[in-house]
């Protein structure tokens, strides 16, 4: 019966897919005018954070409905850096005083999930009291403490009085799925934020009595994988159709809750692998439910009971399915059909022109209550409402299509880039000694934050293991070897093989150019863009590495690279710092390693990177002064290129392929580039006073070789600090014409590559700039 049900399910995704295949979801412009739209309409009826919200009864602005709204806010704010939204939900905190509802000896959880936004908050702007009282609500049940009461609505809470003593261990306070969501997340990001894995124990236990004790044999049917919504709802109870009542946005409430925590949840937490299952089969328990329309019903199991359009639970639902793919948990193909009708179906029939969202049940607990519902209905709330859908939308964003490129120069529209030498207080730098001492930090730490994360200082202890050595690597003209760059004494796979090769007549010790490879070690030998007989015959060495050993390039490629395996001896967590910054500092661990070769010239290494590499070449130059001379090879968006210059790549454009490649604050630019405070001459001007090649292909519009060659120009001034020549005030060189002298470029003929000509050019500058002689 079991395989049977599993074919079924299968079979009905893929006609469902196969239905929907000519669909597709809009570019991240609309998605993001779709949430703008809602969000505003409740800024303005709501101009004041701290009001109180009149229903049936005054209630204070942060019980859980609208720390639910704020919960949305801070994704929009995620991807949509508005000042407008941080000052919102900044106000809203002040005006609580950073405090749940009913103080900080309450259990809970509805009161407790405004804490979800000021732990955001506080990662923002580390203030001790934006997360003073929401850590002391939860030390209460972590460590022991007081308890709580009963709230107004008789929904949650402990069943005692205020202020009676409880023990730590108590673990029955999620009595309703809706708490799930409200709390869990909180624990989680706790947890995170102190590096406390009692948070994490605490969390595991109430979800567990939850899941397995509550109203008898817990909450979750293990053989249907949904949530009944409390103790009231499971059997003998039924829906008029004989089927078990589950209720749609109480089961979103648990699914959103599971992305929530999974998406900061330590990889090596014990209980990880049980949330991301539960995930996985909640997934495929609610896809079959979806109604034809793309929403799906307050009743899950009985359309005929309370059926029809409803927003919350398909918003919910929309967010965890689209995480699920972003996070590549799920096959797009079969399930970016799901979104694609959902998310369609909220913008099209609940979201009216002037922002306000149809089809929202109201409060309660099961698919009667609000009802009925329609597209002009307002509901006792709306703020959890708009809440539910701006998550919806932040991962829908995150999944869509950029704006497509503008390959077109005539309709570059005007920008404008900040001075790399204008300082924090207004003034502008004037020496190299303050460029050093101010103004480097100050970018450094911008580019840090806004672009590629923070590079981790803690160091690993390392060891080196040769495993093989061919003193006639190259046709007779190199040496080659083989050594493993071990970053732990335990075996925990984190480590680095790197391939050596130097030339077999060199007189003293060489210079070496330093880079990772696309194909591996083994296909470096034969590799048109490493014509290793030529760099050898000039007297350069080459060490490379293949860079997915660091970590794959693939949207979960953190979870097995060195952002996970060697967090804790770095002292970072991987959402800290994007793939980039990992290949960099595995760069800069080469380096490391080359000082111990005695054949190698520890003061004249050479980084070099093509495309994504070249980005990563550029990023490990700026962090670490040790290398001598950096070579970017059409390293375009988020490398040489102006990010501010509409052409070719962009930022949104590269963040949709590619999100894990930067920090998570990078994507929130791709909506407004302009709001970004630091641009890619910025970053050239970090390797100042090293020498600096930049070059581009004529044919690779796509990096915008006009904003390399405007990336290089704008270093130049940090250059002429140090009374070094860039590559001067002309305009765009012809191809096959290098200009420039400390900062040197080019542009040749054809497509994205790194070829022969490309090489010569770096050789020939190499000569000059590190005065080789062979």
């Amino acid at each position: 019966m079991k395989h049977k049900k599993h074919f079924l399910w299968v079979f009905g995704i893929v006609v469902f897919a196969s239905a929907v295949s000519g669909q597709k979801l809009p570019p991240q412009p609309e998605v993001l005018q779709a949430m703008r739209q809602a969000n505003d309409y409740f800024m303005k009826k709501w101009p004041d954070p701290g009001v109180q919200i009149v229903t049936n009864i005054a209630r204070p602005s942060h019980i859980w409905t609208r720390a639910v709204y704020y919960e949305g806010l801070m994704a929009l704010y995620s991807i949509d850096r508005k000042p407008a939204y941080y000052d919102y939900a900044v106000d809203w905190g002040v005006k609580h005083q950073w405090t749940p509802r009913n103080g900080t000896s309450v259990r809970n959880a509805d009161d407790q999930c405004c804490g979800q936004t000021y732990i955001d908050l506080f990662n923002i702007d580390p203030r001790p009291e934006r997360v003073a009282a929401i850590k002391a609500t939860i030390d209460n049940m972590v460590k022991g403490g007081v308890g709580g009461r009963e709230d107004d609505e008789g929904k949650g809470g402990m069943n005692g009085h205020e202020g009676k003593a409880v023990n730590a261990d108590k673990c029955d306070d999620w009595h309703w799925i809706d708490a799930i969501q409200m709390a869990m997340p909180v624990f989680t990001r706790l947890g995170v934020l102190y590096h406390d894995t009692s948070y994490f124990r605490k969390m595991y236990d109430l979800y567990h009595f939850t899941k397995y004790s509550h109203g008898g044999n817990g909450l979750y049917n293990q053989q249907e994988h949904l949530w009944w919504r409390d103790k009231d709802f499971v059997p003998p109870y039924k829906e008029p159709n004989g089927q078990n009542c589950y209720w749609s946005r109480g089961n979103g409430w648990v699914l959103a809750a599971l992305v929530r925590v999974l998406s900061l949840l330590p990889l090596n937490d014990p209980h990880r692998g049980e949330y991301l299952q539960d995930y996985l089969d909640m997934v495929r328990a609610v896809v079959p439910c979806q109604r034809v329309d793309g929403y799906w019903n307050p009743s899950l199991h009985d359309s005929t009971h309370f059926g029809g359009k409803e927003l919350t639970g398909t918003a919910l639902f929309t967010y965890g399915i689209a995480w699920g793919i972003k996070m590549g948990y799920l096959d797009k193909k079969a399930y970016l059909p799901v979104v694609v009708r959902s998310w369609d179906a909220m913008v099209k029939e609940s979201l009216h022109p002037n922002g306000f969202l149809g089809w929202v049940q109201g409060t309660g607990k099961e698919p009667k209550d609000g009802q009925p519902l329609s597209y002009d209905k307002v509901p006792d709330f709306e703020d959890y409402g708009l809440g539910c859908f701006l998550l919806a939308g932040t991962e829908v964003y995150q999944i869509a299509s950029g704006a497509r490129e503008n390959l077109d120069e005539a309709k570059v529209p005007p920008y404008q880039e900040p001075n790399v030498l204008r300082a924090a207080d207004g003034h502008v730098v004037s020496s190299a000694r303050e460029w050093e001492k101010l103004q480097r930090p100050y970018i450094y730490e911008l580019f840090e934050h806004n672009v590629y994360g923070r590079m981790p200082v803690a160091r690993v202890p390392v060891n080196y293991t040769t495993e093989a050595v061919d003193s006639l690597g190259v046709e007779g003209v190199g040496i080659r070897k083989v050594v493993t760059i071990h970053f732990s004494g335990n075996d925990t796979g984190a480590r680095l093989r790197v391939v050596l090769y130097l030339p077999v007549r060199a007189r003293k010790a060489a210079p070496v150019f330093v880079g990772y490879s696309f194909g591996g070690n083994e296909g470096l030998r034969g590799s048109s863009q490493w014509p290793l007989r030529e760099i050898l015959a000039r007297g350069y060495g080459v060490a490379s590495a293949w860079y997915w050993d660091i970590e794959p390039d693939r949207y979960d490629g953190w979870q097995t690279g060195i952002r996970t395996s060697l967090a804790g001896a770095l002292q970072i967590e991987p959402r800290e710092w994007g793939a980039i910054g990992a290949w960099a500092w595995g760069l800069n661990r080469i380096a490391d390693y080359l000082q111990t070769e005695k054949g190698v010239d520890r003061r004249r290494l050479m980084v070099i990177g093509h495309s994504r590499l070249g980005k990563t070449a550029l990023w490990a130059a700026a962090t670490d002064p040790r290398w001598a001379l950096v070579v970017s090879n059409e390293s375009g968006e988020g490398g040489a290129a102006l990010s501010k210059r509409d052409f070719g790549e962009t930022v949104a454009i590269i963040n949709a392929k590619f999100p894990w490649w930067f920090s998570p604050v990078y994507k929130s630019y791709g909506s407004d580039v302009a709001a970004m405070p630091v641009d890619q001459h910025m970053l050239l001007g970090l390797i100042a006073p090293r020498p600096l090649y930049v070059a581009s292909a004529a044919e690779d519009l796509n990096s915008d070789p006009k904003g390399e060659f405007l990336g290089a120009q704008g270093a130049g001034v940090v250059y002429g600090l140090y009374g070094k020549k860039g590559v001067g005030d002309g305009g765009m060189p012809e191809v096959g014409h290098p200009v420039g002298d400390m900062v040197r470029y080019h542009i040749r003929s054809g497509k994205h590559d790194i070829t022969l000509y490309d090489w010569q050019q770096y050789m020939d500058f190499a000569d000059r700039m590190l005065k080789i002689k062979i």
